[in-house]
């Protein structure tokens, strides 16, 4: 939660920049605190405090203070680590190591089972799906096409927006569109969520948190944990992981519902591959 306070500081209003710097420096008493003393203290409102925890997508103050308590009072908590010039491949490892970890913690504290549940369900309705991202993004499309084409599914994962739009323009009934894009900000996501919309397909966003425009826009939006920014990409490799982390939660989700179908088409997929190395 610290962590992820310090990432988002410099992106906040205000209001909720006083309210975040107060919890930095006394992460301690504000586990003991109202939402009107926090507020009192951190010279602003509480609809800011209110504001502060949606930005960082958490219920309310309550709840911030749960994650904030179980924090500080573990005394193994560490924060994310970037490589240093001339470090040792030990070093290297335990710092990768511990990013990846805190990115999971973060990430599983972030999910909500309701939002989970309605992109599955969309997911099971679906006659087709449309995945797109752009740069490392894609990478995250191509591994959900990759698992659902498995289950039968028809899955479309293509670099190319136009050729996505004219696809989504012939087989829109019954259809889901699902938008990564770590910022939730990326132009070209967000147009071909719109067009999808238009054609009546069903949208699924996969975001951080905040009060991004991909997740305001979709029909259903999963966040991911804020990774940091990092002088050597660390950040993007920690918001990889998360994204494929939340794709393999819903994956596992969705396979678990239907589970001996899953098995199943599983099977089909792997003898059919076998063959091809006969």
């Amino acid at each position: 939660m610290i962590s992820q306070i310090e990432l988002v500081l410099n992106e906040l209003p205000e209001s909720e920049k006083k309210v975040a710097e107060f919890i930095l420096a006394n992460a301690k008493e504000v586990m003991h605190m109202t939402i009107h003393e926090l507020a009192a203290k951190a010279e602003a409102s509480s609809a800011a405090v209110v504001r502060f925890c949606r930005s960082l997508g958490i219920e309310g103050f309550p709840a911030l203070k749960i994650r904030l308590s179980a924090e500080v009072e573990n005394k193994n908590y560490v924060g994310y680590f970037d490589v240093e010039s001339n470090e040792t491949v030990h070093s290297i490892i335990d710092k990768m190591l511990s990013n990846t970890i805190l990115t999971f913690q973060n990430t599983a504290s972030q999910l909500d089972a309701q939002s989970i549940g309605q992109a599955v369900s969309l997911l099971q309705q679906a006659e087709v799906i449309y995945v797109y991202g752009i740069g490392a993004s894609f990478i995250i499309a191509e591994d959900a096409a990759q698992k659902w084409l498995r289950l039968g599914k028809n899955v479309y994962a293509i670099s190319d927006r136009h050729l996505l739009a004219a696809a989504m323009a012939t087989k829109s009934e019954n259809a889901v569109f699902w938008g990564i894009s770590y910022s939730g900000e990326t132009r070209e996501v967000i147009q071909l969520t719109k067009r999808a919309k238009e054609q009546g397909i069903k949208t699924i966003s996969l975001t951080r948190p905040g009060n991004n425009k991909l997740a305001q826009l979709a029909d259903v939006s999963l966040f991911t944990s804020r990774a940091p920014e990092a002088k050597l990409r660390s950040a993007a490799t920690s918001s990889r992981f998360a994204q494929l982390f939340v794709l393999d939660i819903v994956f596992s989700v969705y396979a678990s519902a239907q589970h001996d179908l899953t098995v199943e088409q599983l099977a089909k997929t792997r003898q059919m591959i076998e063959v091809l190395y006969d």
